[in-house]
């Protein structure tokens, strides 16, 4: 009983740390962005820090998405496993068919996970400063 608390204990542990890293890298790179829309907008009358953070925030929560989920799909490697399945079909072994190998290789995503959080929080701290500062 104990040796499965003290293994729980070291997950949390190391999920709240990695929670941790994550969220203090969002916010220095939202403080980055920040500053450097105040620094770039401040002379330009036409577009406000907070409207510019507005929209950077709206583009990295999609961006984010998009590199979270990443490249998945059909790759060299799945279709030569699905000529080799094919040809060792043919061959009179009994294997999975190349349509099973397709099947399972349809939408493998290959994204970059942490860089996708990271880029998801900041726009979402991007867009509670526009809404704090309305």
């Amino acid at each position: 009983m104990q040796r499965i608390t003290v293994q729980f204990e070291n997950m949390n542990k190391f999920s709240v740390e990695n929670a941790v890293i994550l969220i203090s890298a969002s916010l220095i790179v939202a403080c980055a962005i920040y500053i450097v829309n105040l620094w770039f907008f401040s002379a330009n009358q036409s577009v406000s820090p907070t409207d510019a953070s507005f929209i950077e925030g709206m583009l990295l929560v999609v961006l984010g998405a998009l590199v979270y989920l990443g490249s998945g799909g059909i790759s060299r490697t799945s279709h030569r496993a699905a000529m080799l399945s094919a040809a060792a079909s043919a061959a009179g072994a009994e294997v999975i068919g190349p349509a099973e190998i397709f099947r399972k290789d349809a939408w493998k995503p290959k994204g970059f996970i942490r860089l996708g959080l990271i880029l998801i929080m900041t726009g979402i701290i991007l867009l509670i400063i526009y809404f704090v500062s309305l």
